[in-house]
């Protein structure tokens, strides 16, 4: 959590996030707290995947609760660091659009290759 908080003062030195931005980023994926105890995992309860991956190695990846996907656009700001030549807006479009309809989703929701080679995927498992 330590590096997360560090890229986070960065973007905000750097003028890419206000320091309100950065704060609730920060609350969102919990930097303040102590990560809890894995549960078991209940039957039935549906995840939201987010893979990224540049032609660089870089890799992001993230797993929320079907019932906090809305806050995954919290995170694109995050992203503009390490993939400035992604389309920020058109990912917020689709994740909108498809946020719109996910109870009855199963797989692949978005899947994007850019020309540079970079890739990002969400789906539902």
């Amino acid at each position: 959590m330590r590096e997360e908080l560090l890229k986070l003062f960065r973007l905000v030195k750097d003028g890419k996030l206000s320091p309100e931005e950065a704060l609730e980023i920060a609350q969102t994926v919990g930097v303040f707290f102590e990560p809890q105890q894995p549960r078991e995992k209940t039957s039935g309860k549906k995840m939201l995947y987010v893979q990224i991956r540049d032609p660089k190695g870089e890799k992001v990846d993230v797993k929320i609760p079907l019932s906090m996907a809305q806050l995954l656009k919290l995170s694109l700001p995050v992203l503009r660091e390490k993939l400035p030549s992604l389309d920020l807006e058109m990912v917020s479009k689709q994740i909108d659009q498809a946020l719109s309809s996910l109870e009855e989703l199963e797989g692949d929701i978005v899947n994007i290759s850019s020309e540079d080679g970079t890739i990002v995927r969400l789906f539902i498992s």
